[in-house]
């Protein structure tokens, strides 16, 4: 019952709309009129500037951690570790398919940051180093974003050796890819464009 209580809180933590908040206070606008539609940082950060995008982003990886370090002070510990995965995956998908907007959303790269430091310090040290070095050589935020998850499987098998563990990370990678369709679909067309690291 614990269980089910916690994977329902981490939803709707999850769902808090971050993006959306933001500009329509700053701008009074919905940023989904904008840009690529998306209600992510990276959206944000290409109508308002690195530095809010950043900040979306950051509260977007509270969304993800919060809910698995609730999880862990009120879960008993004869629980499978694994069952932090679920709850984080709660959060992924209330952030990429929010009941606040009608079941849309992000993309769930920074609440999947959040989720993974909870859950894994080195798979989100690991997740981190590959982002960060793709997305400052490249500039091209979903192939940071694709490759970084990517690595999730490949960690958790590492840290853990779970098979189930892995299965749930690998899960995370497959909800990224699906929420970056439109991203690979540019990407094989030579359409995907940068963002500006350096912008205010």
């Amino acid at each position: 019952m614990e269980t089910v209580l916690m994977t329902l809180i981490s939803y709707l933590i999850g769902s808090l709309p971050t993006g959306y908040l933001v500009t329509k206070r700053i701008l009074g606008t919905d940023i989904r009129q904008h840009g690529s539609g998306n209600v992510g940082a990276t959206n944000v950060a290409r109508k308002l500037g690195f530095r809010m995008g950043a900040l979306v982003a950051l509260v977007d990886i509270f969304k993800g951690l919060i809910p698995v370090m609730i999880a862990r002070v009120f879960l008993p510990d004869a629980q499978p570790a694994y069952l932090f995965y679920i709850i984080g995956i709660a959060a992924i998908l209330g952030h990429d398919n929010s009941i606040f907007l009608k079941f849309d959303g992000g993309k769930g790269v920074a609440t999947t940051f959040g989720v993974m430091l909870g859950i894994s310090p080195v798979s989100f040290v690991v997740m981190g180093a590959v982002w960060l070095f793709i997305a400052f050589t490249l500039k091209i935020v979903s192939v940071a974003s694709l490759l970084g998850t990517m690595t999730l499987p490949v960690s958790a098998y590492l840290m853990t050796g779970s098979m189930m563990e892995v299965f749930l990370a690998g899960i995370i990678f497959l909800s990224i890819v699906i929420t970056h369709r439109g991203n690979i679909e540019r990407l094989m067309k030579g359409q995907e464009k940068p963002i500006n690291m350096g912008e205010n």
